[in-house]
């Protein structure tokens, strides 16, 4: 495994490929109201909230 943004593990929905720090992504995420807006640190984040996160690879 390799070193990632800040160690919380970051895969593509559909390959399953670990994101690293440099890697380009496509995040689908819904916005939530104003009052239940994730904040922290970016990787931990997504990986909380998002919907779908996808390597460039499978997001062309």
């Amino acid at each position: 495994m390799g070193l990632n943004f800040f160690n919380a593990e970051l895969k593509c929905s559909n390959c399953g490929k670990v994101l690293n720090s440099g890697d380009e992504i496509v995040v689908h995420i819904t916005l939530p109201s104003q009052k239940k807006m994730p904040v922290g640190i970016l990787d931990k984040v997504l990986s909380k909230h998002s919907d779908k996160v996808y390597c460039k690879k499978c997001s062309e």
